[in-house]
């Protein structure tokens, strides 16, 4: 246990610069490019690894259609879910790194399914383009649950062992990680089930086949608003104070657990530093499109711009975090 909880402080140090990494959309690192750049005289594919209607999907199509109007070719989004993210991610990687081919993923994929599963790559097969947003996670329950706060839902599951289910997007990801630390923290035993993707987990939240969630925050969000769901706890240091302010963090509760998950743009290794620099300066261009904001904020997305020296830096460090956490929970491949 002592071991572990080490492990948990690195991870928390990770997750506070990950939530805590945010200096507005104005602040950004890149000076664009030339107008003698050619880039792009054709279409962009945008791969993202899960399916259509998740955060990571809900992030993408305004960034790309807005980015469509900046770079004057289309930018497609196009869904390929499976293997928590990794599926998207590893058809990138394989990909020509001229720009054509990137992807909008999140953290799960990039920093922790390397270390928990053979997928044949890791972080640094990847280029950092642009983090666009960034959230805290949640842990809910239906409406019709009998618990209100983490006190009853720890209560319940000791009560009720090997029997709460907990969905979350995918197996390995950073929802499947914050649950594991949860499960440590209180002392209890909870199962996960993966899904490709937060929207089918919160369906199943929805539906009564799982009796708990955790996902991002704006996930919850239209759900939380209408009642469909109890949210008992947020994963920030302090209150979100953007999507659901009333709703108490772990740490008010007792459990001291922080986490976090970006969405951002990166492409494959060996991509020209131009074409990286153009597409980052894009998409800090489209983390300050008035239409992109709106759309944003309706999907409960919270903006977060990082540049690609930044990017790159935040996910070393996760990476380097996670990789101890999965063995050290008995997640490493």
């Amino acid at each position: 246990m002592i071991k572990f909880k080490k492990v948990i402080m690195l991870v928390t140090i990770a997750s506070l610069l990950l939530l805590s990494a945010c200096g507005g959309a104005n602040g950004g690192d890149n000076e664009g490019t030339s107008g003698e750049s050619s880039f792009p005289t054709k279409p962009i594919n945008m791969i993202v690894g899960y399916a259509a209607g998740g955060s990571t999907d809900m992030t993408a199509r305004p960034a790309a259609d807005a980015a469509t109007e900046i770079l004057g070719q289309p930018v497609v989004v196009i869904n390929r879910p499976g293997a928590g993210g990794s599926v998207g991610l590893s058809e990138v990687i394989r990909s020509n790194p001229d720009g054509y081919t990137i992807a909008m993923s999140s953290i799960g994929p990039t920093t922790i399914v390397p270390y928990t599963a053979d997928v044949g790559y890791t972080y640094e097969d990847l280029v950092p383009i642009a983090q666009l947003t960034d959230q805290p996670l949640a842990l809910a329950v239906s409406k019709d649950s009998p618990i209100e706060n983490l006190a009853d839902f720890v209560e319940y599951a000791k009560a009720n062992p090997g029997k709460v289910r907990y969905g979350t997007p995918g197996a390995a990801n950073i929802q499947h990680v914050t649950g594991l630390r949860f499960k440590e923290m209180a002392d209890i035993e909870l199962i996960q089930v993966p899904f490709d993707g937060a929207a089918p987990a919160v369906a199943a939240l929805l539906g009564g086949n799982v009796e708990a969630a955790i996902t991002s925050v704006q996930e919850f969000g239209s759900h939380y608003k209408n009642g469909a769901i109890k949210v008992l706890g947020v994963t920030s240091e302090e209150r979100e104070t953007t999507v659901m302010p009333d709703v108490p963090t772990f740490k008010e509760q007792g459990y001291d657990l922080k986490a976090g998950v970006w969405y951002g743009v990166l492409g494959p290794k060996g991509m020209p530093d131009e074409v990286v620099n153009q597409l980052a300066a894009t998409f800090e261009e489209v983390g300050n499109d008035p239409g992109v904001l709106d759309a944003w904020e309706k999907l409960n997305l919270i903006p977060c711009y990082a540049g690609p020296e930044e990017f790159a830096a935040r996910i070393a460090e996760e990476a380097e975090a996670h990789s101890k956490l999965v063995k050290e929970i008995g997640l490493s491949n």
